[in-house]
């Protein structure tokens, strides 16, 4: 599908031979702990939240039918009072943890791209990006080059599916912002895709981010997006 014939002098395989190679850093296993357990707790009370709200309509409706006036009053009071303390826990740790995790990913996967630049092969015009996703980790090839570039998450724990499509989410950005900027500059594509390997025989169905030597509209509305 790559064909590596034609070049684009965009200057990313430029290296200054004065300044030491740029190393991503891996975010603190503690911190990330840390974040990630604000992020379960923020979990839990979202789950306490509708088992209140079932409570509350068990309870009304069983109060009101009875003619119960007591059941039905503390009903009202009591579920009131944990919804609005559920929902700020649950509020507060969504936004205080899961949001910090998710900037976390993003930072990482720009410093692993910035540290990869030359193994991205943005001279080239047509690339394919093959993503593989492990436990601990994600992996991707360019083409048909040996080189790899890999992001440990193994600070994560392991990749569960939130986890992995929050990581998946922050290389599609990326790559869309990468190349579409790429493109503004001047740089000429014929094609730029991704694709996720599900196996080592089997790929979903590639995504494109330049799609006949022009952005796709779907990738450019992300770089405009996330423009910075």
């Amino acid at each position: 599908m790559a064909n590596d014939n034609n070049k684009n002098k965009t200057g990313t395989g430029d290296k200054n031979q004065s300044s030491p190679p740029f190393k991503a850093e891996i975010p603190d296993e503690k911190k990330v702990k840390r974040l990630a357990l604000g992020e379960l707790i923020g979990n839990i009370a979202l789950i306490l939240c509708l088992i209140d709200v079932v409570y509350f309509a068990v309870g009304f409706a069983v109060g009101k039918a009875l003619d119960n006036e007591l059941l039905y009053n503390s009903t009202l009071i009591i579920s009131g009072i944990l919804l609005a303390i559920l929902a700020g826990v649950a509020a507060y740790c969504n936004l205080n943890c899961k949001n910090r995790i998710d900037k976390m990913i993003a930072e990482y996967v720009r410093q692993v791209f910035l540290e990869n630049a030359a193994n991205m092969h943005a001279e080239r015009d047509s690339l394919s990006f093959y993503i593989s996703v492990t436990e601990t980790s994600i992996e991707i090839k360019v083409n048909g080059y040996k080189e790899r570039i890999i992001f440990d998450m193994t600070p994560f724990g392991k990749l569960k599916l939130s986890r992995k499509l929050a990581v998946l989410s922050a290389i599609e950005i990326r790559l869309c912002s990468t190349f579409c900027r790429l493109f503004e500059r001047g740089a000429r594509y014929s094609e730029v895709i991704y694709t996720e390997k599900t196996n080592k025989k089997k790929t979903k169905k590639p995504v494109y981010i330049i799609k006949e030597g022009v952005p796709d509209k779907r990738a450019y509305k992300s770089y405009i997006k996330n423009k910075n």
